[in-house]
């Protein structure tokens, strides 16, 4: 059988275009939700989301494509969106999450001895105390010297101390994009972070089925949600924060295809 110059050429333009979609669109197997903010108007937050703070998509600034989630600057406080019920309901009680962001340069200063901050967030009940707790799945602690480093945070309700190890290893925030990625596992009561694709060993947490103690996974979250809340002060304005490529679901996702980090 014959097949023409011009069959060939349509294959060959048909099988560009499909592997010329933008980078965040090709989901990979287990996703429940991925999201490059690139069909979301600039200053909306995506269909399905809610928004808490000075928050929405900016055009110019992207780690893939045009569009990023940008967070405004604010002195103190919550700057997040939320996702839809079922797709937290759909989590269950493992999952993999990943997004890239970066901090404008130069930073603000803590007005006192350091500043926490959490970029991911998820509410649950404990299942140790069976009280509502914060589960601070990607937190950071940032110092006057303009040092940071990573942590596994949970922060119960008052009566309850906050726990969870830090990072021994500091970095600086260098105006780049930064992969972050986790995983937790309340069957196997196991936390695992990333930076750039390399784990951050020494917070990472494997208590065992059962052992709830200093790590409290919960069954099920109640709430995640995703962009900069700065508990205590910082000098000027605040921090302004962009978040993208945004995904979680239920087997590692990884880095986008084709990104540098």
């Amino acid at each position: 059988m014959k097949i023409s110059f011009a069959a060939v050429a349509l294959s060959i333009v048909v099988c560009g275009c499909a592997n010329n979609q933008p980078p965040a669109s090709r989901s990979s197997p287990g996703t429940i939700l991925s999201d490059d903010f690139e069909s979301t108007p600039v200053g909306a937050v995506p269909t399905g989301f809610t928004k808490t703070g000075d928050i929405g998509v900016e055009e110019g600034v992207a780690h893939s494509g045009k569009h990023a989630l940008r967070v405004e600057p604010a002195v103190r406080g919550g700057r997040f969106i939320s996702l839809a019920p079922d797709k937290v309901a759909a989590l269950g009680g493992e999952h993999w999450g990943r997004l890239y962001y970066k901090v404008k340069t130069p930073t603000p200063m803590p007005t006192g001895r350091l500043i926490h901050a959490t970029l991911v967030d998820g509410k649950a009940t404990s299942p140790l105390a069976n009280d509502l707790i914060d589960v601070r799945l990607a937190t950071l602690l940032f110092y006057p010297n303009g040092d940071f480093n990573y942590f596994y945070n949970v922060q119960p309700p008052n009566g309850r101390k906050e726990f969870g190890p830090k990072s021994a290893t500091m970095q600086k925030f260098n105006d780049e994009w930064s992969l972050l990625e986790w995983h937790v596992d309340a069957a196997t009561q196991s936390y695992a972070f990333f930076v750039n694709g390399k784990e951050v060993a020494d917070i990472g947490q494997h208590k065992g089925a059962g052992n709830f103690e200093g790590i409290e996974i919960p069954a099920a979250f109640q709430t995640l949600s995703i962009g900069f809340t700065n508990y205590q002060p910082a000098t000027d304005e605040g921090f302004t924060v962009w978040i993208d490529d945004i995904a979680v679901g239920k087997k590692r996702l990884g880095p986008v295809p084709g990104a540098r980090k």
